[in-house]
């Protein structure tokens, strides 16, 4: 869908949803509400969290979770998971809205596949998640909770690593609303409303809106081309809760999420590209056909709460969410046509979702039991897109290393005169080349067998190679966990899980799509795989199934009423699955990753309850770790991304500390170390080597320091907020890549600064903003996926710096 066409059609719907907002908050316009901004005001206060399924004090569970309130997410104005990760000790999130991977404590999701699972499980409002959906912008967030380690117990699949729990507001009784409004430079404008109201005496509803438009921070040359950076998104939810009577109640909630975004920015580092040696010029040279990340997601969720006694409830959770999405982006950072390489991916996937949850609480024994049962079904296409100028020159380069002749083009007329000169043993001049058209490379083949060569004759024409993937996921899961208060000091907590995972995968590689004009062109980039033709001329399909018990034991103390400390064991798991490029996984499906944690943990507030503080210390390690890498193995010209398996351990220290120092400001810090050792099962690497991993690290030095002031006026208050973050940066550029050159911003630390000042009251925020308002220039590592076949490597970079104002008004 292109930029007018989106723009058009979310005008109406935000319209609708906006009046609707405001009609159901309507009552309260006339009324003098007399409630504070909670958001503004500094100190310690009560969090709440579902961590462990039962609302529950942050500071009363043995567990490392960190949350994000709904204070912090207007006074950052972040708009999704990936601009909360600075405030989060080894929380890593990439930025893509379709594609976005999440990391915990170093293990993150392995690739775009479909077949596969990522390793930390995403909750929003409950149910989980598929990975193309996690990237969901906030809309009236409660809060967002990040637990920490294997959830294997209460969260089940795929939390390996961790847990992100995603908690809306739910409908209430009290008539409240809000509008806000965020305006900045490269054309930022978002707008948010949300109203809730009570129809009758026990039904009440909630209705929210959030639009938000950014135009690119770099010009795209190319015509037609999209600014990096750009972004469109339109999310809106209605729920309602009824309550039936004084046991029962029923929520009722539907969502829409609409994202359409320019795909990732490939800054060119090659000499075709736009500015080669800067990529901070405020210009690239992307010419992506249709370039496009977008998606179109829809869920409906139902949730039936029973208190069927004073000590036992029970609640039932029933969903349905479908989405479909588009990334096309460019993968060579020119606008060179015989250089031309873009990879799409593109997804048609629903996921139903069933819970059903006991809770019972005693004098010293509180049990959480249920059980869950979830159906996916995906469909994925995964184009690679070029021309056959292109695809001749990516075998051209499979040409010279196999010859050793110095080739640029096999289309040059003067090279294939010398080649064929050579092979022949006969002179053949560029004239004769010239004159016979085609006949001389249908006749190369003869000569260097299996090499997939077609005549200049088809030059500008399209040239695609696609994998089709089809899934059907079944998971089933029972669980129980028990804390047994021992006495007013000592706990004990036990829980276990047993989840299973059916999967049936299929693949689909038909031949590229020259061969709608020349039958018989070979790939180049999806080679057929001997012993797996049913996937070349057919459908390719693969069954297998997986389970494992997890749990966890934990000893808890409580020092005292504000804090405690506690010792933990818990395993996770991340099924089995298959990769959506690599026939071979239907033989050898990738194997499911098994994670064992052992944490001590101190949380609490001290020193009068000023100084709030959680530590944590833990060693995981995790068998079968699945992890994605570029490879190229023989015969294979282009590199392409394949899931290996291998096994891993972390050893690390988290710290969070928010430190109230007077009445008016707050500070806040975290930071993280980790050590991290590796074995990875031998793979072709990017460049065609066999290679067998075994690697050592340690985090680089990683820290984040914000703080709160609030100055009391005659009416109202000031807010000053500051932020600081610094991310050690020891990456090295390979100068094979770029010829021994010097890119500016790599390898640079990543220094962050932002600010904020804002008037406020118990009604209204005015306020000035600023991000990255050092101007911090930092590219991320270079791809070079289009390297070796064209020579384009290219970078990605940080934003430059933005900055605004915000106006709310609440009732």
């Amino acid at each position: 869908m292109s930029q007018r066409a989106f723009g058009t059609a979310c005008r109406t719907p935000l319209r609708l949803a906006i009046a609707s907002a405001l009609l159901a908050a309507g009552p309260a316009l006339a009324q003098d509400a007399a409630d504070d901004t909670t958001a503004e005001i500094v100190g310690l206060e009560e969090i709440v969290v579902t961590a462990q399924r039962r609302e529950q004090n942050a500071l009363e569970i043995p567990v490392t979770v960190d949350v994000f309130s709904a204070a912090e997410i207007e006074k950052t104005g972040a708009l999704n998971l990936f601009e909360i990760q600075d405030f989060i000790p080894g929380f890593e999130v990439g930025e893509s809205a379709t594609q976005s991977s999440i990391s915990i404590r170093g293990v993150s999701s392995s690739n775009i596949s479909t077949g596969g699972d990522p390793s930390v499980a995403t909750f929003y409002d409950e149910v989980y998640l598929p990975r193309g959906a996690t990237s969901m912008a906030f809309s009236d967030m409660a809060r967002v909770e990040v637990l920490k380690g294997p959830q294997g117990t209460l969260y089940g699949r795929n939390a390996a690593a961790g847990v992100v729990n995603m908690v809306p507001n739910a409908p209430a009784p009290e008539t409240e609303g809000f509008v806000r409004v965020r305006a900045g430079n490269f054309d930022l404008f978002r707008i948010e409303a949300m109203g809730n109201v009570a129809l009758a005496d026990n039904f009440f509803l909630r209705t929210n809106v959030l639009s938000n438009n950014r135009g690119g921070f770099a010009d795209n040359v190319i015509e037609g081309g999209r600014d990096p950076g750009e972004q469109e998104n339109l999310v809106a939810r209605v729920a309602g809760l009824w309550t039936m009577s004084d046991a029962l109640r029923l929520q009722l909630a539907w969502e829409q999420d609409t994202v359409d975004n320019a795909p990732r920015g490939a800054w060119g580092l090659s000499q075709w590209s736009e500015c080669p040696d800067d990529p901070f010029c405020g210009r690239v040279r992307n010419d992506v056909i249709e370039p496009e990340e977008s998606r179109d997601m829809s869920a409906v969720t139902g949730k039936l709460y029973w208190d069927i006694s004073d000590r036992l409830s029970s609640k039932l959770i029933v969903s349905y969410r479908e989405f479909e999405l588009i990334n096309r982006q460019d993968e060579d950072g020119t606008a060179e046509f015989d250089r031309y390489l873009d990879t799409d991916n593109i997804e048609d996937s629903d996921i139903q979702y069933n819970e059903l949850q006991f809770n019972w609480s005693g004098d010293k024994v509180n049990v959480v039991f249920g059980g869950v049962y979830s159906k996916e079904n995906t469909f994925q296409v995964i184009p690679v897109n070029t021309n056959a100028d292109s695809a001749m020159r990516a075998v051209t380069s499979g040409i010279a290393a196999q010859t050793g002749f110095p080739l640029d083009h096999i289309w040059n007329p003067y090279e294939m005169s010398a080649l064929m000169s050579a092979l022949t043993q006969q002179p053949i001049s560029p004239e004769m080349i010239m004159a016979t058209g085609d006949f001389f490379y249908d006749q190369l083949d003869l000569f260097l067998p299996g090499t997939p060569v077609v005549g200049p004759s088809f030059a500008g024409q399209s040239w695609s190679e696609i994998y089709y993937n089809e899934g059907d996921f079944e998971n089933y899961g029972l669980y129980g966990d028990v804390d047994w208060q021992l006495n007013d000091r000592w706990s004990l907590l036990f829980g276990l899980r047993w989840s299973k995972d059916e999967k049936t995968f299929s693949w689909r590689n038909p031949p590229n799509t020259l061969n709608a004009i020349w039958p018989g062109t070979d790939d180049i980039v999806f080679l057929p795989i001997p012993g797996y033709e049913q996937a070349r001329t057919g459908t390719l399909v693969a069954s297998d199934s997986w389970d494992d018990v997890t749990g966890r034991a934990v000893v808890n103390y409580q020092i005292h009423d504000n804090a405690l400390t506690y010792l933990s064991y818990s395993t996770g798991y991340k099924s089995g699955g298959y990769d959506s490029l690599d026939v071979t996984t239907s033989d050898n499906p990738l194997r499911p990753e098994e994670s064992e944690n052992i944490e001590w943990g101190l949380k609490g507030d001290f020193f009068g309850q000023r100084l709030r503080t959680q530590l944590s210390v833990f060693k995981l390690e995790i068998e079968g770790r699945q992890r994605s890498v570029e490879t190229k193995p023989p015969g294979q010209p282009q590199a392409i991304p394949t899931v290996i398996n291998g096994d891993q351990e972390f050893t690390g220290v988290e710290v969070t500390l928010n430190w109230l120092v007077t009445d008016v400001f707050q500070m806040g810090f975290v930071t993280t170390w980790r050590d991290q050792e590796a074995t990875w099962d031998p793979f072709y690497n990017a460049i065609g080597e066999l290679v067998t991993e075994t690697s050592s690290s340690t985090t680089d030095t990683d820290y984040s320091l914000w703080a709160d002031w609030a100055v009391p006026l005659s009416r109202g208050a000031l807010a000053i907020r500051g932020e600081y973050f610094f991310y050690e940066n020891n990456d090295e550029l390979d100068p094979t890549l770029v010829g021994g050159r010097d890119i500016p911003g790599f390898g640079d630390d990543r220094r962050m600064l932002n600010a904020r000042i804002a008037w406020v009251d118990d009604r209204w925020t005015i306020g000035l903003w600023g991000k990255n308002l050092l101007d911090n220039e930092v590219t991320s590592g270079v791809s070079d996926i289009s390297t070796a076949s064209f020579g384009t490597p290219f970078v990605s970079i940080d934003p430059p710096r933005t900055y605004g104002i915000e106006v709310g008004y609440q009732f």
